[in-house]
């Protein structure tokens, strides 16, 4: 045979074989949308983290990380169209059982992992508007400049929910001559450096950036929230109490600051396979420190304590890894 012809041989016989081989690599390559946050926030950061450890763990397991939100995320999950994603405990329950602002319940959202996290709400005063205490705003029928922050965060969900349970409506706010705003987090501390705001909401884990952007330019106080609205709140929507420590802001507020904490967890599709969940719940667990590295936030988190206290019921491949390693029964 000459040269030509084993050449010809040659070619055509690898032509096979990437026909043969093409097909086996599809099958066994598996591709998952995770819903987290707005590029570059903590979310986006945490989920990133995870997606890699599973890549790392499973090679042929490949998760993309798309921008999201904490209301909407719940709602992606339970289309599929992410095949999971992260959520506020309180968002879940909410999203469960479709009570405001769900139309519905979700029907397809299923537990996988929690964080046992804490982030905390903040009701950040500008002093100068000689605002106090949240119940003086109601009592007074005070016409406060809000910043609520976007319409389809948590600070927005909850800043509502907690108002209410003081008697603030959002109705109330404008009836009395106020102003609701829903800027960014950015646009929300240019407007209180600016005088433009009263009252800025925020919440989320650790010291909040947007008091360290502040407080620089504006003399600001952190208000409380009662014990009273903070058991209503935790009945209802399953929000917890929580504590801003003394120390945060290099001790600027001089004492601890009670407020309403939310717990994150991961949620999935009820329809991913089992045996992929496993290997989900498995590599993050399994890479912990890596993550908690990316995302110091989530010191909380531990995989003996991962498969409790979860909004919705957990998935039967997440559920296999716990009660293998002895976590849940």
């Amino acid at each position: 045979m000459n040269f030509t012809n084993i050449m010809k041989t040659l070619t055509a016989a690898a032509a096979v074989v990437a026909v043969c081989a093409t097909p086996a690599i599809s099958k066994t390559f598996t591709e998952l949308k995770a819903a987290a946050s707005p590029a570059g926030g903590a979310w986006y950061v945490g989920v990133g983290a995870m997606g890699k450890a599973i890549s790392t763990h499973y090679p042929d397991i490949d998760v993309a990380i798309f921008p999201g939100g904490g209301l909407a995320n719940v709602l992606h999950v339970d289309r599929g169209a992410s095949d999971f994603g992260i959520a506020a405990h309180s968002v879940i329950v909410a999203a469960a059982q479709g009570i405001e602002p769900y139309k519905k319940p979700a029907e397809n959202v299923m537990g996988m992992l929690n964080l046992h996290d804490s982030t905390l709400m903040h009701f950040i005063v500008n002093k100068a508007s000689g605002i106090t205490s949240l119940e003086q705003i109601a009592e007074k029928k005070m016409p406060i400049r809000i910043s609520m922050s976007h319409t389809a965060g948590n600070s927005y969900l909850f800043g509502r929910w907690i108002l209410e349970e003081y008697g603030i409506s959002q109705k109330n706010i404008t009836e009395w001559g106020g102003k609701i705003y829903t800027p960014s987090t950015n646009d929300a501390a240019a407007m209180m450096k600016d005088g433009q705001l009263d009252i800025a909401l925020w919440i989320g884990p650790g010291e909040a950036f947007i008091v360290r952007d502040m407080m620089n330019s504006v003399d600001l106080d952190i208000l409380p929230v009662s014990e009273k609205v903070i058991e209503a709140v935790h009945k209802k929507y399953g929000l917890d109490r929580g504590v801003i420590p003394a120390s945060y802001y290099d001790g600027k507020f001089g004492h601890d600051i009670v407020t309403v904490s939310a717990s994150t967890e991961l949620m999935v599709n009820k329809n991913v396979p089992e045996d992929t969940v496993y290997k989900l719940v498995k590599a993050i667990c399994e890479s912990r420190d890596d993550i908690v590295i990316a995302s110091p936030f989530w010191k909380s988190f531990t995989a003996k304590e991962a498969g409790t206290g979860l909004a919705v019921p957990l998935h039967p491949g997440a559920a296999k890894y716990y009660k293998e390693m002895g976590y849940i029964k």
